[in-house]
């Protein structure tokens, strides 16, 4: 099996004739050989392979035992693997090795078909390695856009919260103030407009005008009822009812609000009596237009 021709791998023996062949049965397997050259050395390597993916050392060299070499390896180059060759594999010799961070070892007389398995399995284990980091660096950036976004989210949501605030107070103070708009000049209209409007109407000499100055008082009372904001006790009414109650307040009679409001006797009665029960009056001795002007219809502040 052959692996592309981009991954290198350098040889440390001593025997001149075992690195001709490996250099050989590498590049036939499309590996990139490089055979470092006597004195052997740890820094004459660290120097001339920093672009080796994986190193085939020989235990045992005449000056150096290379399973001290291995720890510096790794930490020079993390990604990098390094598989021993011995012709000695005794037990201790393989444990110290893959606790020193080798990846696997061979024994001599080499199987290059136990080699080129031992080379592709290093290859595959540094592509996955490289994917996992990537993928790892794609989670860490993601995580990162993830919390700008987040923070960017609750940013925009504490906005929209403070304007939401802003407008629902700007329209409470809206309201108060056409309320009290509202309330003034309604006070004004029953205690200036109405009475003198009612006022004109008693004089006799107007008296062929009673019927226009009554139209015109109930036309400014009804302009009055529609504009007043309902409050507690009239929201317990319904719109008939709360018109019939405003006109009861006023003084009228039961006739007069019929004759107003162009329905029966019967009619303005039956809403009486559903607003004494809607107001809670019990007592049928106590004034119902009493009790409404003790609770203005309009609201109040």
């Amino acid at each position: 099996m052959e692996c592309s021709p981009s991954h290198s791998v350098t040889i440390v023996d001593d025997d001149s004739g075992i690195c001709e062949i490996i250099e050989k049965m590498l590049s036939s397997w499309n590996f990139i050989p490089y055979v470092l050259p006597e004195p052997f050395s740890l820094t004459e390597l660290l120097k001339n392979s920093v672009s080796t993916d994986i190193f085939l050392l020989d235990v045992c060299l005449p000056t150096e035992m290379t399973l001290d070499w291995i720890p510096t390896i790794m930490d020079n180059f993390p990604e990098t693997k390094v598989i021993i060759m011995t012709g000695y594999a005794d037990t201790d010799t393989v444990i110290k090795a893959i606790r020193n961070g080798a990846f696997d070892f061979l024994q001599k007389p080499l199987s290059f078909e136990l080699m080129n398995h031992s080379l592709l399995r290093a290859i595959q284990l540094q592509e996955r390695d490289r994917q996992m980091k990537q993928m790892l660096a794609d989670l860490r950036h993601n995580h990162a856009l993830l919390l700008d976004q987040k923070q960017k989210l609750e940013f925009m949501n504490e906005r929209l919260l403070d304007t939401n605030r802003a407008f629902s107070t700007l329209a409470q103070n809206l309201d108060f103030e056409r309320t009290e708009i509202l309330n003034r000049i309604t006070q004004k209209i029953e205690s200036g407009v109405i009475p003198a409007l009612a006022k004109i109407r008693s004089d006799t000499r107007l008296a062929q005008y009673s019927i226009e100055i009554d139209v015109i008082i109930n036309m400014i009372q009804d302009i009055v009822f529609d504009s007043c904001p309902i409050d507690l006790l009239s929201a317990t009414l319904t719109t008939a009812e709360a018109r019939v109650a405003s006109l009861i307040k006023r003084g009228l009679t039961s006739d007069m609000i019929a004759e107003h409001l162009f329905v029966s006797v019967d009619t303005v009665k039956t809403h009486r009596r559903n607003i004494r029960k809607k107001l809670n009056i019990t007592n049928c001795q106590d004034s119902l237009r009493d009790f409404l002007l003790k609770k203005p219809m309009s609201a109040t502040s």
